[in-house]
């Protein structure tokens, strides 16, 4: 999902080094102007959260439970990045 957002920011005038930084971009530019769905926003910002606690915290194990019911959601997510990316800068 971090990928298809980078990818939304080739278009945009915008550019950071960090995670955050760019999540809280898109946010900003793509949630709260309604270009995408809230559900978009809080799909990848809790996304954001467990891999955060995954890479950064101590005894902290995900399991696959933890992560599966992302995947279909990724999979819309990319899906709803692509249509639109299509729609506005063509295939």
């Amino acid at each position: 999902m971090f990928y298809a957002v980078l990818v939304l920011l080739v278009y945009e005038p915008y550019s950071s080094s960090k995670h955050s930084g760019v999540l809280s971009y898109f946010n900003r530019r793509f949630i709260k102007e309604g270009i995408f769905d809230e559900s978009l926003g809080r799909t990848i910002n809790t996304a954001f959260e467990l891999r955060q606690r995954g890479d950064y915290r101590e005894y902290v194990e995900l399991e696959y439970e933890d992560v599966e019911p992302f995947i279909v959601s990724a999979e819309t997510f990319i899906k709803t990045v692509k249509d639109y990316l299509d729609i506005q800068h063509g295939k």
